[in-house]
């Protein structure tokens, strides 16, 4: 496959020089060159370096560049200083996710030979090391090629094995060794879609009946695929893509396009808790998808942020009738997932289409449009910093 190289590096790498010889003293045309009679001084941009790449720190924010012109990529930004800290070359419509040691970067990608179309090529590209250099790809029989989705690619908790959702020729997700860097099975998930890992190697898909495809693993490594009951009704109210789950508890939370929120212990045997109203905890009523309604709704691109360690949800929301998903927030609601109670609601200078929080003890929101990027206090809302950004596709932080 034919490829266009490109330089993949620490955004303080070394910058272009352009050297200066005695060439430029040059007599009249025609004269021979001479040799010159000095070494030439070491400028000081000669002499830069590329800082190394020690992971992930706790505020570092990640996310998928959507920038038409020039191309995809993985960015990473310090929160704290909202200094560049690496870009990461990739495809368009690329989705990634971080190994548990926060150094190797995994990015589910498509290629094709001549730019937008030609011989296709899916692959698991892997980044590591002090500069975050490529250490080689797995070929994939397929993925999902769409608007970015955050659980079209996802990790096992251990990092030992990766799930990419892929549609060729039917629903499938395709189970890869990360070890052993090789896929070992594609597994057929019909009518269903995305995939939410938990356990070792379980994982599960959402289904267009309104219920989920389970899929347990013997200890030969041969899946097994069974639906569960009806969770939320598909016509009238269906759960949200970018629902949330915490894979290393097995804890999540499906939203749907009016606010109800469904909460579900993934597991070989699932266990489906009461669906509660994100509109009732703040004290309105209900949304319904009743023509005419105008109320708060959530929306955006990936409109929840979710830290499972103090059971708080963060929702980007907006004033809209029903099926107006796609508006981005002009608050960010606050919720205890344990009490079903609002916390707070908090405004965002510009209405934001993702959101994201970090995992630690003290720590920060992230609210992304597709032009800005807000850095906010977790606790009490406030905004601290602000940069201009790249339109972003989808959004990282460690211990995600």
């Amino acid at each position: 496959m034919k490829r266009i190289a490109y330089r993949t590096g620490i955004a303080a790498g070394a910058a272009l020089v352009l050297l200066v010889g005695a060439g430029l003293a040059m007599p009249a045309w025609g004269a021979a060159l001479t040799p010159p009679t000095h070494t030439p001084p070491v400028l000081q941009s000669e002499m830069a370096g590329v800082t190394a790449f020690n992971g992930l720190t706790a505020h570092d924010l990640s996310y998928s560049a959507m920038d038409g012109l020039e191309g995809g990529g993985v960015r990473i930004i310090n929160g704290d200083t909202l200094q560049d800290v690496a870009t990461v070359y990739s495809s368009q419509y690329a989705n990634f996710a971080w190994a548990p040691d926060d150094r190797t970067l995994y990015i589910s990608e498509t290629y094709w030979t001549l730019g937008n179309r030609g011989k296709r090529e899916d692959v698991l590209s892997i980044y590591g090391g002090p500069t975050l250099a490529n250490e080689g790809e797995i070929a994939l029989p397929g993925r999902l090629i769409s608007d970015p989705k955050t659980h079209t690619f996802a990790l096992s908790p251990d990092g030992h094995y990766g799930y990419v959702y892929s549609f060729q020729p039917a629903p499938a997700v395709s189970v890869i060794d990360l070890h052993a860097r090789k896929v070992l099975t594609s597994v057929e998930v019909p009518g269903c879609g995305l995939v939410f890992p938990f356990g070792k190697r379980g994982f599960a898909s959402l289904c267009a009946d309104g219920s989920l495809a389970v899929a347990d693993v013997d200890p030969q490594g041969h899946y097994t695929v069974r639906r569960t009951k009806r969770f939320f009704d598909v016509m009238h109210d269906p759960v949200m893509d970018e629902s949330v789950a915490d894979e290393h508890s097995g804890r999540a939370l499906f939203i749907t396009y009016d606010g109800w929120v469904h909460p579900v212990h993934l597991a070989d045997n699932p266990r489906f808790g009461k669906p509660w109203s994100i509109e009732e905890a703040a004290g309105m009523s209900p949304a319904t998808s009743h023509v005419g309604q105008i109320t708060w709704r959530p929306g955006g691109q990936v409109p929840f942020a979710y830290e499972p360690s103090r059971h708080r949800l963060f929702v980007l929301m907006h004033e809209g009738p029903a099926w107006s998903f796609e508006k981005p927030g002009r608050q960010i609601w606050v919720l205890d997932t344990r009490t079903h109670r609002l916390l707070d609601r908090w405004a965002v200078p510009e209405s934001a289409y993702l959101v994201a929080v970090t995992q630690d003890t003290h720590p920060l929101l992230f609210a992304l449009s597709h032009q800005w990027l807000w850095v906010m206090n977790a606790e009490s809302g406030a905004v601290g910093r602000a940069t201009q950004i790249v339109a972003p596709g989808l959004v990282r932080v460690r211990g995600e």
